[in-house]
């Protein structure tokens, strides 16, 4: 199978019903619920075959698509030394989810007593009582509560009991992939700067949330403002390098970014620096403290350089790529500074 990506605008986590607790769904849900269930770290190719498949019973029933994850990532409860970095963060998350049809979203706080939560009181609980699930999607690696012992098995026996339809949806792969898409083979992918082959098997542009926090300046200095982002800990960093990206704004900027330390300048500290192509110069702003980014594609590796001019020109070969990628067209005037394939 091949991914289909989603290009923006992606919706922002506003756009989609959130809630934190079974309680806070069960009052957003007036009817009967089809619900899907999982980790969904990524929102992956897999995840996105879960997703189809309960977005079509969510239609053909009439009723609303509820998905449920669980922050902080599972592991790092029960096995913390092993924990994985988090392809997306819960924010990210949701939006992700409401982008490949569900209309709710219920994060679930994963902690000791959840890892403990008898499979059966789970699912009566949660999936019966407050999300009043008429039918179930999960993914055949899917497991949850004491122990993992509610296997897609043991869930499909407990909802025959109940009248509950449960549909248990294969693992997928990539065309041209040996294995199925799962999320830690996206980051085994990023952890050997495969970026490209890891957005394929995402189906979509990487998120990156992150604080805004000061720069030195200098972009603006060499006709390339940019803001600056410190990533989450949490957060599994992109391959250090220059992305063609996209600003998660309602409406969306097609950006150059930079994940790096500017070595160029003696810089040591990791961050995310985002120069936007389009827009007034207050439309380019970060509006919030927290702001995200979706990175489209790796353009280069990062380099040094030994002149400030040197890195200018640099830059400028990176904007026509980054522009070529996104579509954008070139010629557009940028705070007084004109994209240089305009004539003077």
């Amino acid at each position: 199978m091949k991914p289909q990506n989603i290009t923006p605008p992606i919706p922002a986590p506003d756009s989609v019903l959130s809630a934190s607790t079974p309680e806070s769904a069960s009052l957003r849900i007036s009817t009967r619920s089809v619900v899907c269930i999982g980790t969904f770290d990524g929102v992956h190719f897999g995840h996105q075959a879960v997703l189809r498949d309960a977005r079509g019973a969510a239609d053909r029933l009439g009723l609303p698509l509820w998905a449920v994850t669980f922050h902080p990532h599972p592991k790092s409860v029960v096995k913390p030394k092993i924990a994985p970095p988090l392809l997306t963060l819960p924010e990210e998350r949701v939006a992700l989810l409401g982008a490949y049809g569900a209309d709710g979203v219920l994060t679930m706080t994963f902690d000791d007593a959840l890892a403990s939560t008898p499979a059966a009181h789970f699912a009566d609980s949660v999936l019966a009582a407050a999300l009043r699930a008429q039918a179930i999607v999960v993914g055949a690696d899917f497991g949850f509560g004491f122990r993992r012992e509610g296997t897609s098995r043991f869930l499909s026996d407990w909802g025959a009991q109940r009248g509950i339809d449960v549909h248990v949806v294969d693992l997928v792969a990539v065309a041209g992939q040996p294995r199925p898409v799962t999320s830690t083979s996206i980051r085994e992918l990023f952890a050997h700067g495969r970026f490209s082959e890891a957005v394929e098997l995402l189906g979509h542009p990487y998120p990156v949330t992150g604080r805004k926090i000061a720069g030195a300046g200098r972009g603006k200095e060499m006709g390339y403002p940019t803001w600056n982002l410190e990533l989450d800990n949490a957060k599994l960093p992109p391959p250090v390098g220059i992305y063609a990206a996209w600003t998660a704004h309602a409406v969306p900027r097609p950006a150059m970014a930079y994940f790096g330390s500017n070595p160029t300048f003696g810089g040591t500290v990791k961050r995310l620096e985002i120069n936007v192509l389009e827009g007034s110069p207050d439309e380019r702003r970060p509006r919030e403290p927290i702001e995200s980014v979706w990175l489209e594609s790796y353009i280069r590796p990062e380099e040094t350089f030994d002149t400030a001019d040197a890195l200018i020109q640099r830059m400028t070969e990176d904007e026509h790529e980054a522009r070529r990628r996104l579509n954008c067209p070139a010629g557009h005037t940028v705070e007084g500074r004109r994209h240089p394939s305009s004539a003077d």
